[in-house]
């Protein structure tokens, strides 16, 4: 007879609740976010034939990373910090810069942090206004980089 499994343990209810995700750029803050998508990575799949034989290896090729897109309501202070940051890239022409993307549980304790290699900004955009609609400005955010994983692998940047 095998032993008993253990019971699975309760997730604290913090971690139950909704994460906020708080994003920098270089030393620029730019405040807390309610969504972040593309932040994932990908590679294809690279084979090599061994002469003219049916032999071959495979191996994760060059990884890919997507571009994130953030989103969140309109603040005078955040909004503000980004569109300087837009300002500063015009200006500089978009040098790229470390940043890190940091989540938060409701209550604020960071659960795990992404470090962003060579990040910049692509694209910005606020939602419609529309005071008669009762609905909040949302701002919008998209931003390449390079990679968050950790640097001087094999196969990878």
């Amino acid at each position: 007879m095998s032993p008993p499994l253990p019971r699975p343990q309760a997730a604290p209810l913090d971690l139950a609740m909704a994460h906020r995700f708080v994003v920098s750029a270089g030393s620029r803050d730019l405040g807390a976010w309610s969504k972040v998508s593309g932040l994932s990575v990908r590679w294809d799949l690279a084979e090599h034939w061994v002469g003219d034989s049916d032999q071959y290896t495979k191996y994760a090729g060059v990884p890919k990373f997507d571009k994130l897109k953030l989103s969140r309501a309109a603040d005078r202070t955040a909004t503000a910090a980004v569109k300087a940051w837009l300002e500063e890239v015009k200006a500089s022409g978009g040098t790229p810069e470390e940043g890190a993307i940091a989540m938060l549980t409701s209550s604020g304790e960071q659960v795990l942090t992404w470090t962003l290699r060579e990040m910049f900004p692509i694209a910005w955009q606020i939602s419609e206004f529309d005071a008669a609609a009762s609905k909040v400005a949302v701002e919008t955010l998209e931003v390449v980089y390079s990679g968050f994983l950790a640097p001087g692998s094999q196969y990878g940047p």
